[in-house]
């Protein structure tokens, strides 16, 4: 694959994102391949920072950009109905264990898939500060005789008058699919903008640090996800296009990335 400096996002919605890179990107890594020989078998190889924690630490923080953006991805490109809490019973699951957790979570998701053949889904994990595991998901093509109104109404914390109240909303709770493993929550979706955003929060560098080396979000098979185009540009011609974007983008910000000598500068444009 070449090397490009301008990627274009397009979403089902017509959406677009620009991502306008101070550097060329090169395979699927942020910097140059400043490439060395390596002494023992004279191949070229990449030349990495010899300090092992920066190396992980980088990796890291690229790891968590990668799985925010396609859970961003999943969720804003496909249509969502139900917006999804599970929590889980001391009695019977080790919330407190990740690999328990999925291992008990798994094989309901199956069943529910297996009894609703147009089920769309995708479902993150969030850690309590107390280390405990809860889940979080997006569903839609549920069909109406699995789902159950639990006879409760959402509760929304407001201030008036300087002070904090609860009060009873008018959006009901549900649930589906005979969640037996302890509690769970299903409200409609409302703003499908906003639940994007509210999914694309949980995955942070806390929840990829303990889950490293195993899955950090499940998704059905049937979702789609948007095109994306690369380009090469010169330094006049992305010049010109950040200054055109500045001045017609709804949301624009600029995010960084250091590794040893190297650095990325990237600028992000939403029209």
């Amino acid at each position: 694959m070449e090397p490009y400096n301008v990627k274009i996002i397009t979403y089902p919605d017509l959406t677009r994102q620009y991502r306008v890179y101070h550097q060329d990107v090169f395979y699927k890594g942020y910097f140059p391949r400043d490439r060395i020989k390596n002494p023992f078998d004279n191949k070229w190889t990449k030349d990495i920072d010899l300090d092992i924690d920066k190396h992980f630490e980088h990796i890291s923080e690229v790891s968590m950009k990668r799985t925010k953006k396609k859970v961003y991805d999943y969720a804003k490109c496909n249509d969502w109905d139900w917006f999804v809490t599970f929590t889980f019973s001391p009695q019977r699951v080790d919330r407190y264990d990740y690999d328990n957790c999925i291992k008990k979570i798994k094989p309901w998701l199956d069943n529910v898939r297996r009894a609703s053949p147009a089920l769309s889904y995708l479902v993150v994990p969030e850690r309590h500060k107390d280390g405990a595991w809860h889940f979080h998901g997006l569903f839609s093509g549920l069909p109406d005789k699995q789902i159950v109104w639990t006879g409760r109404y959402v509760i929304k914390r407001i201030r008036m008058q300087g002070r904090s109240k609860y009060v009873r909303t008018l959006d009901k709770i549900y649930k589906f699919g005979s969640y037996k493993l302890g509690w769970m929550t299903a409200t409609r979706v409302k703003d499908k903008e906003r639940v994007t955003s509210y999914i694309t929060k949980y995955i942070t560098k806390d929840l990829c640090n303990a889950s490293y080396g195993r899955k950090r979000y499940w998704c059905s098979r049937n979702l789609i996800l948007p095109v994306e185009e690369v380009y090469q540009l010169d330094q006049v011609d992305r010049f010109i296009l950040s200054t055109e974007l500045d001045e017609t983008a709804k949301f624009s910000k600029v995010s960084s990335a250091q590794y040893g000598e190297m650095a990325q500068v990237v600028k992000i444009f939403e029209l």
